[in-house]
Formats: C-alpha cells, sequence, structure tokens
C-alpha cells in the first residue's frame, strides 16, 4: 500500500512537471509569434525580449525606407489636376537601392506609405533609374512628408 502511494505522487509529480514545461513552451512560443505579427523580432543572443521598431519612416517604397539622411533636396509643386506633386531628390544609395527593387521586381507591385500609411500600390511597369522621384499626394500627406523629411523652409 505504501508504494502504491509513492508511485501515484511519483506519477503526479511528472504529469504536473510535464503539464507545466508543456504550459510554458506554448507561452514562448505564442509570446514570440505575436512580437513577429507586430513587426519585431527576438535580440541577438537569443534573449526572450520582444523588440518592436516603433519608428516607422517618413517615406516607405516597398522595402526602401526613405529618411532624411537619403534626402539631397524636395519640392512639393500642384499638378495640372490641383493634386500636389513631391518631388525628391535621392542620394546615391537610396536611389540605388530603388532601382535595383524595381528592375527585379517588374510586373509587382510597389506600396507607397507615408509616415507608416499605406497611400497606395503601384504595378512596376520598369526599374526606376536616376535619383528624382515625383509621388502624387494629397496636400496633406504631401505637408506631413515634408515635415517628416526635414524639408520644411529649405
Amino acid at each position: 500500500m505504501f508504494s502504491t502511494r509513492n508511485t501515484l505522487t511519483f506519477a503526479i509529480l511528472i504529469v504536473a512537471g510535464i503539464a507545466f514545461w508543456a504550459g510554458s513552451e506554448i507561452q514562448k512560443a505564442t509570446y514570440v509569434d505575436q512580437c513577429l505579427d507586430l513587426g519585431g523580432g527576438r535580440n541577438p543572443g537569443n534573449h526572450p525580449i520582444c523588440v518592436i521598431n516603433a519608428s516607422t519612416a517618413p517615406l516607405q517604397l516597398g522595402p526602401i525606407l526613405v529618411t532624411a539622411q537619403e534626402v539631397i533636396r524636395g519640392e512639393i509643386r500642384e499638378g495640372p489636376d490641383g493634386q500636389s506633386l513631391v518631388e525628391l531628390s535621392l542620394k546615391p544609395g537610396a536611389a540605388a537601392a530603388l532601382a535595383a527593387f524595381t528592375k527585379e521586381s517588374v510586373g509587382g507591385s510597389l506600396d507607397i506609405r507615408v509616415d507608416g500609411n499605406l497611400l497606395r500600390s503601384v504595378n512596376i511597369i520598369e526599374g526606376v533609374e536616376g535619383d528624382q522621384l515625383i509621388i502624387p499626394l494629397t496636400n496633406a500627406d504631401a505637408q506631413s512628408l515634408f515635415k517628416n523629411l526635414g524639408l520644411v523652409g529649405l
């Protein structure tokens, strides 16, 4: 009888330990999955810390992030239909990255985001060449982009 009680207690402790371990593994997988869904990931060294880059680039052209450091100059002018046209001159590195992406993605699409908000998705017919870029935007989006790129007053 004493042996059966010890065996039963031991079995219950083993089952409880396995259940605890399985629950912690499920919790860890859920946490990592949630971090990846939010656009973050794990720190180098596999530390269990969710890292999410909260700041967004003022302008994102597909995978190309355009910040103030990638812009040489910019101008807002009014198009024939009254829509604002943002003309940007990109530094060689950003221009080359955009050219390479668009040449490799002909037939695909390019998402244009301002301050993280998707404004439009355009079909890529041919690769972008040069360092000049003209983007039609609403006046509010154009002003926001200019302000966040640090081009106001230039």
